[in-house]
This record gives C-alpha cells, structure tokens and sequence, in this order.
C-alpha cells in the first residue's frame, strides 16, 4: 500500500513475484489500488491491474476505486478504469454512483466522462427520441445552489467578522455551510467572484467546493465537512497513538499551494487550521485568496486567539510601504506552517505578537526549536523563510525536498512496524 500512497508502480511487479497480496486493505476496507486511484497515480493503477487486482472490491464505505477517482477528477484514471470494465453504475452505501460523486463534488467534467463512456456502452438516443425542452429562464451560475436544499444545525462551530459557520445538509449529504455577511454591492461582487475562484481549484489537496448561494441571506458556501479537523490536531492525535504523519502532510499542503499558485491564486492567510484533514486523511487547503476569512486570520475572536501576522512575511507586516500578499509571501508562510507541524505550537511560542512583529520586521528569525533534529528540515524552513523574497527557495524545490522527507518519514515507519511484529513473534 506503500507504493500506491508514494506513486511508485515500478515495486509492484516485485512485490508481486514474492506473492504479495494485491487486495489487502486497511482498517477502512480500501486496496492499493483505491489508493492509487484516489491519489491519480495511473502507473500505479495500471501496475495493480496487470498483476491481478480486483477492480470493483469496495471498502467500508461502499466506495470502490472508480468512486475514489472520480471524486477526485482524476479524469484519465477513470477512463482508464472504464475501459477495463469498471462497474460504472455500482453505488455506495449511501446509494451513489461514480458519475453521482462527481458531480457532487463539482467535477463536471468527469461526471461527463462518465456519462459519454456510458453512452457508448449503452447505445445513445436514437433519433425518435428527440428530446424538447421548454424555454427557460436565465441560466443560474454552474456553482449556485438554491437554499431550499440546505439544512443547517441549530448552532454554529464557529464565527467571526464575515459571518457564521456551521455543519448541516445538502440534499442528503453531510456539509459544512460558511454563511457571510453580503450588503453592499462590492460584497456581492466579490462573493460571486470567490464562488468562481473556489468552483476552479479543483484539486486533491483542496477543500472540494459544492457550490454557494448568493440569493439567500446571508449568502453562503457549501463545502466538504472534513471530519479529521484540522492539521495542528490531526498530527498532535496520531502523535499521541505513536504515529507521525508530519512531513506526509505537509508535502499534501504544498502540492495545494502548487496548484494554486499555478492558477495565480495567492493563499494570504496560510497557517496550520487553514489545513483540513478529510475523511481519507488527506491535507486540504482551505480559505485561500478569500475575502470571507476566518476570524483568526481577521485578527478577531476570542480573546486569547493569536493573530495571524506570526505566519506573515515581514514585507506584508511592516508599518512602511507594506506589499500586498503573494505568491513569495505564501512561501514565506508555508515555512511557518512547518515550524508549526513539527513542534506542535504556533511560530514563536508564547511571544506577544508585537514582539513578534518587532523581531521579524527587523530580520531577527526565530531561534531554531528543538523538535528538529535534522538539519536539512531546518535548512528548508530558512530557505523558505529567507528575509528577501527573491532569494526564498521555489516552491517546486520545496516540494521536492518535502517528498524526500515524506518517504523517510514512511519508510522508518515501516521499519518499527517490522520490528514491533519481530518482537511480538519472539
């Protein structure tokens, strides 16, 4: 399973020669090759397949890898699958079809894949059954949802400025519901533009986006609920079952960032509870490029919430001429947030965040914690925190490196699983 999470198919022609069994699963039911599927890695699936793994097993969910790779959009693994007789009209526990996760997912251009595969399959209509359609009425944007299919719970989780959030209902699916405050005619034009922004990032290491609503008040957005929470806590629970997941995370939070950045969208608020944990354990980056942020990153709340400028580059801090936020200063964050991961706290501890602003604007780093160990992982964070945006390490290399730790990170799990089994086979 190894193999599928890290993308490397060129192992499983060897493990299949020492009879590894292609369709063991985990403690949720899922195979490598779901893993795979969900992850887009199609050498991997291609590899599964060819050595004899089973391509319609569910997990737990009822979820098989067709449903993995369409809720993704990995529109070429799916058509893969489909060509290898792929049940397309199999459902899960809920009663879905692959074309249906898709669609609720917002990833219409698989659900069309889906369909069009389909059509061949099933033959299309034949020319007597022309379909009429009645005129209709101005076509409501590709995200909108109408308000009458959301229900929300009681109270909210959480709030702040913008509005309020809360957990709810869309049809019969479990979401999580950002109602804002929209007024004035620049609120609602910023509101639709922020609904087209998150409809496009579309990406496995984003929150998925179901749609919003801009003829309701509030306004709101409808998301995934991802029930791991967020980052920070995810790792301080699997820290506490003895497991560490850090590095894994972190290179998931970066390839987000990527794919963000490649489309021109800047984060600008970028910390460890802007991380969501899906119910897969996946890392997904939320509340990116918005106006509509979280209280935290509004500076508002509680009062013992800290602000969010200890995350911030200096040049989006200082007093004079400050920049606006970037892409070179989501990088900067992005170290921060390591700083974050690793030790478990928040960047420069206790230290009241004028301090921190005093320090950081007068290019005085923080001094290097002791949770790391290694010197290239704090050479990293330097590199990406460099007081000079134009000498901060490409997030593309930062990637790289944070794939390398990653893998270590796997293998030496590997290794004291092996030996807590020789152990208790002693």
């Amino acid at each position: 399973m190894a193999c599928a999470q890290l993308g490397q198919a060129e192992f499983v022609p060897l493990l299949a020669a020492k009879n590894a069994t292609m369709d063991a699963t985990d403690s949720c039911g899922r195979t490598a090759l779901m893993l795979a599927a969900e992850e887009g890695y199609q050498g991997v699936v291609e590899a599964l397949l060819e050595h004899g793994a089973a391509i319609d097993v569910a997990d737990t969910d009822g979820k098989t890898a067709l449903m993995k790779a369409a809720y993704r959009a990995h529109d070429e693994v799916v058509l893969f699958l489909l060509e290898h007789n792929a049940n397309a009209i199999a459902t899960d526990n809920t009663g879905r079809t692959a074309a249906t996760l898709a669609r609720l997912n917002n990833r219409v251009d698989t659900e069309r894949v889906i369909k069009n595969h389909q059509g061949i399959e099933f033959g299309m209509l034949s020319s007597s059954e022309t379909v009429i359609s009645a005129p209709s009425p101005a076509k409501a944007p590709d995200w909108f949802i109408p308000s009458r299919e959301i229900r929300k719970e009681k109270d909210p989780f959480s709030f702040g400025s913008f509005g309020k959030v809360y957990r709810g209902w869309w049809l019969n699916s479990r979401v999580v519901i950002k109602c804002v405050n929209v007024e004035i005619d620049k609120e609602k034009e910023a509101f639709q533009r922020e609904a087209r922004i998150w409809q496009q990032a579309r990406h496995p290491n984003i929150l998925p986006f179901f749609g919003a609503c801009n003829e309701s008040s509030p306004c709101f957005f409808v998301c995934e609920e991802a029930t791991n929470g967020n980052l920070k806590d995810y790792l301080f629970r699997k820290q506490q079952n003895g497991r560490s997941f850090v590095w894994r995370k972190l290179h998931e939070l970066a390839l987000g960032l990527l794919f963000l950045h490649e489309r021109r969208i800047v984060h600008s608020d970028l910390k460890c509870n802007q991380v969501l944990i899906s119910k897969d354990g996946a890392a997904m980056l939320t509340d990116f490029g918005l106006s509509f942020n979280s209280a935290e990153a509004r500076g508002v709340g509680n009062g013992n919430t800290l602000g969010a400028l200890r995350w911030k580059a200096p040049e989006v801090i200082r007093k004079d001429n400050p920049s606006a936020p970037n892409q070179k200063s989501d990088v900067y964050s992005l170290g921060m947030c390591i700083v974050e991961a690793v030790t478990g706290k928040v960047p420069w501890g206790d230290l009241p965040d004028p301090v921190v602003k005093f320090h950081v604007t007068r290019e005085q780093f923080l001094p290097r914690p002791k949770a790391f160990q290694n010197d290239a992982q704090w050479e990293l964070v330097k590199s990406l925190c460099a007081f000079d945006p134009s000498k901060r390490t490409e997030l593309s290399d930062a990637i790289s490196q944070l794939q390398d730790f990653a893998q270590e990170e796997l293998i030496q799990e590997r290794i004291g699983e092996s030996n807590e089994t020789a152990e208790s086979e002693m």
